[in-house]
């Protein structure tokens, strides 16, 4: 556990638990999510703490964790607080969401309003795509955000009679190394390739 007043700290209204909550990150990051999640409030969640209980390097972790924060899990930020002697200093506050949450609500969470969660939308056919396409390629691990502006572009694919396996074909085959911007490379290959319309 933390210092009091430090460590994890439970964002409000989330959805009930799932075993498919964390289905949208690679392995690593599903995993080090599903383990932040079940920790009590309060928890040390810092790199350093979870790389003594984890099979991660404090690097890894390090990277993990950005990527969760990508996801809309993790928003850790400074906060100025005041001690009761008058004396205030700054101190990392780390809020934790099973929930994926996007930018807007953890603006507005952390500037002290509430907001409402709206319920989870159901996710297409080709969000679900996306999201799971960094099990087959994990270079290819796209964020929430990422996943929500190019299903669009996969549901294209779709409607002009292509398969999941047509389509994850496309995006995977003769990978660069490194990737740099996987979202940009998914982009450019769903545009690029898109097939034609059918006659």
């Amino acid at each position: 556990m933390a210092n009091p007043g430090y460590g994890k700290r439970t964002a409000p209204d989330q959805l009930p638990r799932t075993e498919n909550d964390f289905a949208h990150l690679p392995p690593r990051e599903a995993a080090i999510a599903a383990y932040l999640d079940r920790l009590p409030d309060g928890a040390d969640i810092s790199v350093k703490t979870l790389a003594k209980h984890l099979p991660y390097g404090q690097c890894a972790l390090g990277t993990a964790l950005n990527r969760i924060q990508q996801a809309g899990h993790l928003r850790r930020g400074r906060e100025c607080v005041t001690a009761d002697d008058g004396s205030s200093r700054w101190i990392t506050r780390s809020w934790w969401s099973r929930t994926a949450r996007d930018d807007d609500w953890w603006a507005a969470f952390t500037r002290g309003d509430v907001p409402r969660q709206a319920a989870r939308p159901t996710r297409s056919r080709a969000h679900i795509l996306l999201a799971a396409l960094g099990r087959t390629a994990p270079v290819l691990s796209l964020s929430q955000a990422d996943c929500a502006t190019l299903s669009p572009l996969v549901t294209e694919w779709f409607e002009r009679g292509a398969s999941e396996e047509d389509v994850l074909r496309a995006l995977t085959a003769g990978l660069p190394t490194p990737v740099h911007h996987p979202a940009a490379l998914v982009r450019n290959r769903l545009t690029s390739k898109l097939p034609p319309p059918p006659t």
